[in-house]
């Protein structure tokens, strides 16, 4: 064991959260790409050798940390959407879809942070699978909430197909504004879009 394995004393328990701690604050600092484990090491007072052991390599320690991140912030957004749903009695179908994050108005800084994980995911096996896991978690957590709400949508608004309807608000826009750089719409028109394709959709559920 290293002589700095233990700089500061404490439990294993104590060590991995230090270990944890010190890279958020690196990757906040550095980005994903600028981790260096040394860089860890120091600032959680302990050893190379020992973040090795309780996460392999880099990879490792980046799936934990960038798994469990992405799982408080789905966590997070799922606590802020029930709570509001909670609190009425009745909803218009344009609230509803205001409820999804948009492109339009995700900060610069999340943007590139969010693709940066996903980039990284692309190269390591163990994040992708955390992600996909919470993302799967995500889309089931948002059908259940959609279908648990629908009575709150005017009856002209209800017989809407669940699937279209929560793949249509789960899915693609943030890769098309991510890629795409002439003819963006804004949130506004977005969200008008899905409404009338989800209007769309109940109309032909009722006529077929």
């Amino acid at each position: 064991m290293g002589e700095n394995d233990y700089s500061k004393t404490g439990s294993g328990t104590d060590s991995r959260e230090r270990i944890l701690q010190a890279t958020r604050a690196r990757i906040k600092q550095d980005g994903i790409i600028g981790l260096r484990v040394a860089d860890v090491a120091k600032d959680a007072e302990t050893s190379i050798t020992l973040i090795y052991k309780y996460y392999r390599d880099r990879d490792g320690l980046l799936a934990q940390v960038l798994g469990d991140m992405y799982a408080e912030f789905r966590a997070s957004f799922h606590t802020k959407i029930e709570d509001w749903l909670a609190s009425r009695d009745s909803l218009t179908l344009e609230e509803f879809v205001r409820l999804l994050p948009n492109p339009a108005e995700e900060t610069k800084h999340a943007r590139d942070f969010r693709l940066q994980v996903l980039s990284t995911a692309l190269e390591n096996p163990k994040l992708h699978e955390n992600i996909k896991a919470e993302t799967e978690k995500m889309y089931r957590w948002m059908r259940d909430t959609i279908e648990a709400n629908r009575h709150k949508l005017p009856a002209e608004d209800q017989n809407f197909d669940l699937r279209f309807f929560t793949i249509t608000m789960f899915n693609i826009m943030f890769v098309y504004y991510d890629l795409v750089d002439e003819d963006k719409i804004s949130a506004d028109d977005y969200r008008a879009m899905l409404v009338n394709q989800i209007r769309n959709s109940a109309r032909n559920t009722v006529s077929s």
